[in-house]
């Protein structure tokens, strides 16, 4: 028996520690107590409001670091971890310019937010049924006025129904924060691979290249706590100007 962050009491068979880590996820993903960057109670006071022992709650807490959901800073104490950069370590850069200590400042141009249905490979990474529905949202990229990409955004509409073109603009395009901030989803981290591809004639038109030009297309999964998808996104960009870089 475990007393909630939201005054609750919760019986379950699951582990303590399980319940301590669900009960900080559901208080986390509502943004009721904590936001990012927030600094948590200490052990001692987390395990005084669960009702359980302190080494309960830091395997707990153990989890949720692993996960990345937390963060741990010497000496200072357990922290929500910020949001993932939705571009992080990648970026582009003028290409061949492996010098460049900055990447180039990114504008994205929204395109379209329309409900759709997952295609069969779409659905399988997000764990949906073949066809399911979905959110899809469209953006252009562009670097000093000149597009070299396009972005295909695709979420299940049972964790985002009510996203419009309105939130998005609202959200000034930031993503992730958007996802916590009005749907509770928190993205932790993502995985990507990376493929040659070429434009189709949307792409092309979009893009002032050729259809069938080459491009580079990046296919990206971001995940919320306990590995569970929430996006799929497809980047398709142009590389013939601007490179895509991976900083590790």
């Amino acid at each position: 028996m475990v007393k909630s962050c939201m005054n609750r009491v919760a019986v379950s068979r699951a582990p303590l520690y399980s319940q301590v880590k669900s009960a900080l996820l559901d208080a986390l993903e509502a943004g009721s107590e904590w936001l990012q960057d927030d600094m948590l109670p200490s052990e001692f006071e987390l395990a005084d409001r669960f009702g359980v022992s302190q080494g309960t709650v830091r395997k707990a807490l153990d989890e949720l670091v692993a996960e990345q959901v937390l963060s741990r800073r010497q000496g200072k104490g357990t922290f929500v971890a910020s949001y993932p950069d939705e571009w992080g370590r990648v970026g582009f850069v003028l290409q061949d310019d492996f010098a460049a200590h900055e990447f180039e400042p990114l504008q994205a141009e929204l395109l379209s937010c329309a409900r759709a249905n997952a295609a069969e490979s779409v659905a399988a990474a997000l764990q949906q049924r073949r066809g399911a529905a979905v959110v899809q949202v469209r953006r252009l990229l562009r670097i000093r006025d000149q597009a070299v990409a396009v972005e295909d955004v695709i979420l299940p509409l049972d964790l985002f129904d009510g996203l419009d073109s309105r939130k998005i603009k609202q959200c000034g395009g930031a993503l992730y924060e958007l996802y916590h901030r009005v749907f509770g989803v928190r993205v932790v981290n993502t995985r990507e691979m990376a493929r040659a591809g070429s434009a189709d004639r949307d792409e092309a038109r979009l893009l002032a290249v050729e259809a069938g030009a080459a491009l580079l297309e990046v296919v990206r999964v971001a995940y919320a706590a306990a590995d569970r998808p929430v996006e799929w996104r497809r980047v398709v960009c142009r590389n013939d100007v601007y490179s895509y870089t991976n900083r590790l």
